[in-house]
């Protein structure tokens, strides 16, 4: 009998052994319950036998390689067949230094993909120094346009070769070195060649300086064939391919397979990272590339055509001929900070940072976007591009001009829907093929046809031979001496813009004008030229000198060395002064036009544009006269400044349109073709040139010491007492716009 306040219990051996068994059992049920849970909501399949785990375990850190499997185990295409993915890795370039990394990574719950794999560099084998030679062509910007369209694409002058000047070639966080075991004597050569072409040290950080700066590409490709858009094998393989041609290094890089389909690709790499993402229903895939370093990513175009732009097969009784070729459009931005970070960086000297970056390579919108040309001369970069911008041409229209479509307007007249071609020279746009007649007509004709006998005429610049083209259409011309600096600029202009100097419609002239007899090219410094030709009025022998001189150089607000000097050197202005007949005209392009907002032009951005009037005046100019023309395919309306020797000579210059037009049918040659010989000038244009624009007065009237005219401006009837003789006016922009329908032409 036990003591009072205790108890006992018996409990078999049975029902203990059945105690633990249950416990166990439901201590598993739930441990297991919860690790499916925790692992399906992270988007991992909890089904994987053990050895598949650990075969993706070593697959992904180990060789470099990945299975992506689906949620039933298999991994599916788009043709519904099961396969099995298995991932490139990324390897290290022979002969390149890759920093080990650390690595860090965070993984979310995605019902929305159908596999996921992550793969990183494998250190184990190096990969060959090896460029194809596919990757060497120069671009012809796409699909769209290769050479059965009948179109010409850059050669060796232009684009180098991607070994030539690799992407990371700069950047220091991926040094490259000397192998003797990986990389043979040829390549070795090759690596030391790269280092000598690459000359471009805008973003160089080589000496160790790190710049907040880099250069992104953006590509967006259609009509890409469906099977490729959806293999994330095909396009990974593709992202490696693209790194390791390029000499890019990509540590790593992450995939999805997305439901219900597409991929999803984003890579590091030491230099930045690399990532797309696909729509195969749609045929489309977005594309960006981001590195710092100096070399160009620009060159790499051909590569990712080539890689990328998969052309779609025909599906079962459709015509091959019926497919589209991938269109191409893409853009390049600098990136980041220069001006502050790298010591003795100027913006204005680096092309990239230019026009040609914001104007052509920034736009993504252009239809078609070809580069040409691109090369350095002993004096400058020059860059040659051919566009099709949709807010004026569209790539349809002009893809129908090349066809034999009957009745087609656009093949009847395929020369209305030619692509634009930019010509840029240190990035600065010089001149455009839409822009060709408006600006050379402008700033030639409107002073040869002011002069009443023009026989010998001088061009400063012109390189592409179009203002050498205006000058001689004319019949009483006997000479045009042109002086350019850069004889390169004009054998390329002879090759890549054939246009600009064809004579060949010109009755007697010749099919180039570089070859009219009446042509005189000279390959030198116009400076020296004129100072030592026409050093004073008095010691130059009168048949020297010349009816006309045209200055179709750089325009003074070009932040250039040499360029400033053209507008402020005391002796060439003097020389350009007696280098002219008594009654010849100087003509020169200002740049853009000012606006109503600009400040006077002495201490605004036009400042060297005044100091030059002023120069002018001093040396003895007796008139002179500012027009704009809008049509040159410049971003602003052109400037151009015409200064008359002998004062007499604006009242030629104040002729009525009927006038200009019968000087125009006298003066110029017959054409070939019957077409006529200007495109853009014409009587009524002369007369809207004779009139400066409303702008040049404003900034004419906001010098710090006010004109007294100015002030007359508050009472117009003060004008009435004016002198009808202007003749003592040099330049005026507010007694001519008022006293102009005034001046008589000499009858």
């Amino acid at each position: 009998m036990t003591k009072p306040g205790k108890f006992s219990i018996q409990l078999s051996g049975t029902f203990i052994l059945l105690s633990i068994a249950i416990s166990t059992i439901t201590a598993f049920s739930v441990g297991w319950i919860s690790r499916l849970v925790l692992l399906t909501s992270a988007g991992i399949n909890p089904i994987h036998s053990d050895s598949t785990a650990v075969a993706l375990r070593e697959a992904s850190f180990s060789s470099g390689s990945a299975i992506g499997v689906l949620d039933d185990g298999s991994s599916r295409g788009m043709s519904g067949k099961d396969i099995i993915t298995q991932l490139p890795a990324p390897k290290v370039l022979a002969g390149k230094q890759v920093p080990y990394t650390t690595y860090t990574s965070k993984s979310f719950p995605s019902e929305g993909t159908s596999t996921s794999n992550t793969l990183h560099i494998d250190r184990t084998v190096p990969l060959p120094l090896y460029i194809s030679s596919q990757s060497k062509k120069q671009f012809d910007g796409g699909p769209d346009f290769r050479s059965d369209t009948k179109k010409s694409t850059g050669d060796d002058k232009g684009w180098k070769p991607l070994n030539a000047d690799p992407p990371c070639d700069a950047c220091s966080r991926g040094k490259e070195k000397k192998n003797e075991l990986s990389i043979t004597e040829e390549e070795e050569e090759d690596s030391t060649e790269a280092s000598s072409i690459n000359d471009d040290g805008h973003n160089d950080d080589s000496d160790g300086l790190h710049l907040p700066a880099g250069q992104h590409l953006l590509v967006d490709i259609k009509d890409v064939d469906s099977e490729f858009l959806n293999s994330e094998e095909r396009l990974a393989s593709a992202m490696i391919e693209l790194t390791n041609e390029s000499k890019l290094t990509l540590l790593s890089y992450h995939c999805h397979s997305l439901v219900p389909i597409g991929v999803s690709c984003a890579g590091v790499l030491l230099e930045s990272h690399v990532a797309f993402h696909t729509w195969p229903l749609e045929g489309v895939i977005t594309l960006d590339l981001f590195t710092c370093g100096g070399g160009k990513l620009v060159p790499l175009m051909p590569l990712i055509e080539r890689l990328f732009s998969v052309k779609q097969l025909p599906s079962e009784g459709e015509n091959e001929e019926d497919i589209p070729e991938p269109t191409l459009l893409w853009a390049h931005k600098l990136r980041g900070f220069r001006e502050g970070f790298a010591p003795g960086y100027v913006r204005t000297s680096n092309p990239l940072d230019e026009g040609l970056g914001w104007s052509v390579l920034g736009r993504l919108d252009f239809d078609m976007k070809r580069p040409l040309l691109s090369t350095k001369t002993a004096f400058q970069h020059v860059d040659i591009y051919e566009v099709v911008d949709p807010d004026y041409r569209n790539l349809e229209s002009y893809q129908l001009s090349l066809s034999s479509t009957d009745g087609a307007y656009e093949s009847m007249h395929p020369e209305f829907f030619v692509p634009n071609k930019i010509l840029f020279l240190d990035g600065v746009q010089q001149s455009t093929l839409y822009g060709d007649a408006p600006y050379h007509e402008s700033i030639v004709h409107p002073a040869m046809f002011t002069h009443e006998n023009p026989k010998r005429v001088a061009i400063i610049g012109g390189g592409e031979g179009a203002t050498l083209r205006e000058a001689l259409k004319h019949k009483t011309v006997e000479k045009v001496v042109m002086i350019e600096i850069d004889e390169d600029v004009v054998e390329l202009s002879r090759e890549f813009l054939k246009e600009w100097s064809d004579c060949s419609d010109l009755v007697g002239s010749t099919n180039s004008c570089f070859e009219d007899p009446r042509a005189e090219v000279r390959f030198e410094d116009a400076m020296p030229y004129f100072i030592s030709a026409f050093p004073s009025n008095k010691a130059v022998n009168e048949s020297d000198k010349c009816d006309v001189i045209v200055m179709d150089s750089l325009d003074p607000n070009v932040k250039i060395s040499y360029g400033v000097e053209l507008y402020t050197n005391d002796k060439y202005i003097e020389s350009l002064y007696n280098g002219l007949t008594e009654s010849g005209i100087l003509v020169i392009q200002l740049g853009e036009s000012n606006t109503e907002h600009d400040p006077a032009d002495e201490v605004g951005k036009f400042e060297k544009r005044a100091i030059f009037k002023e120069k002018l005046k001093e040396v003895g100019f007796k008139s002179m006269h500012i027009y704009t023309e809008e049509h040159c395919e410049f971003q602003w309306p052109w400037t151009t400044l015409v200064a008359f020797k002998d004062a007499k000579t604006q009242q030629s210059w104040h002729r009525s349109v009927a006038e200009t037009d019968i000087k125009i049918r006298k003066r110029l040659l017959a054409t070939k073709s019957g077409r006529p010989a200007l495109r853009n000038y014409d009587g009524a244009t002369h007369y809207k040139y004779q009139i400066p624009p409303k702008s040049f007065e404003i900034s004419h009237c906001r010098q710090e010491e006010t004109p007294a005219e100015c002030a007359m401006l508050k009472n117009t009837d003060t004008f009435m007492g004016v002198n009808e003789d202007d003749s003592t006016i040099v330049y005026n922009p507010v007694m001519e716009r008022r006293l102009n329908h005034r001046v008589k032409a000499d009858k």
